[in-house]
């Protein structure tokens, strides 16, 4: 099986478990820390019955998934699975890191079939179009527990993960032989380099300068190892960490602009259109939605 570099590994991991699961995951990155190394696409409910019921009643998804969900969380560090106000049943696993709520780890949706024990409910009701919850499939408790057992194993993975992230990036150093080993080892000084600092100045010369390479040469092997330029990779990025910002923060967005490493605002909106095809205003309210 394909071991993915240890800064591929979260999406990796996730991508595991929706295949064995069948279900989608969401991530609300509430710390900002992790959303540099998945898919921007990963932080919003996307399936066709969220899109349909939140184009509607968007107002009830967010009482219910952010204001009170997550005061519920503090008192359920295992995790539930739910039923929310639209009928949709899904898992959550909330992840605390220094004791605070960093991450909240989704999947589904689905129907519910037979008797559920353990089942919350929301206290409000939405009446929805009955043709979208009939294409979702049915799950009995016994399934349910088993896959939320599934994801606790995920915030698993994803913890370990962080603290071998966090130390490493903290930690690496160029090597003093004017050279890396082999070309894996080169491919994870870029990505390291990259992580690290990509919200500041980061120019080709600074990581020309930590391969012990000239500007030409460096720039010849990102493309190589990545088969993208520098320059993309760099602004790839630092739109994920702004795209992170905007749905869990309270920066304008001049501050998401210069927090993410961009340091010209037009610049910032012309990439985050060609990106996303909207303005980094319209996608956080429409991540609100």
């Amino acid at each position: 099986m394909h071991q993915p570099d240890l800064l591929e590994t979260p999406e990796w991991a996730i991508q595991v478990f929706e295949k064995l699961s069948g279900l989608q995951v969401v991530v609300h990155d509430l710390s900002s820390t992790l959303g540099p190394f998945l898919q921007p696409e990963r932080f919003k409910h996307r399936s066709p019955c969220c899109i349909a019921v939140k184009a509607r009643h968007d107002w009830a998804c967010v009482d219910f998934e952010v204001t009170r969900l997550r005061g519920d969380l503090q008192h359920s560090p295992e995790g539930r699975y739910h039923r929310c106000h639209a009928g949709f049943m899904e898992w959550v696993v909330p992840v605390f890191i220094n004791d605070r709520l960093a991450w909240i780890l989704f999947a589904g949706q689905v129907r519910t079939a037979g008797d559920y024990r353990h089942l919350v409910r929301d206290v409000r009701s939405t009446a929805v179009n009955a043709a979208h919850t009939r294409k979702l499939p049915e799950i009995e408790e016994p399934r349910a527990e088993a896959i939320l057992e599934s994801l606790r194993q995920l915030r698993s993975r994803l913890l370990a993960w962080h603290m071998q992230a966090s130390a490493l990036l903290k930690h690496t150093r160029p090597t003093q032989s004017g050279g890396l080993a082999d070309m894996a080892d080169r491919r994870r000084l870029i990505q390291n380099f990259l992580h690290k600092n990509h919200t500041g100045p980061a120019t080709l010369r600074d990581l020309a300068k930590a391969l012990h390479l000239g500007e030409s040469r460096a720039s010849h092997l990102v493309q190589e190892l990545f088969g993208r330029s520098y320059v993309q990779l760099l602004n790839e990025l630092r739109l994920r960490t702004a795209t992170s910002l905007l749905r869990e923060s309270a920066l304008s967005v001049l501050e998401v602009c210069l927090n993410s490493g961009f340091r010209d605002m037009s610049h910032f909106h012309r990439c985050f259109q060609k990106r996303f095809a909207t303005t980094p205003l319209k996608y956080r309210r429409q991540s609100q939605a």
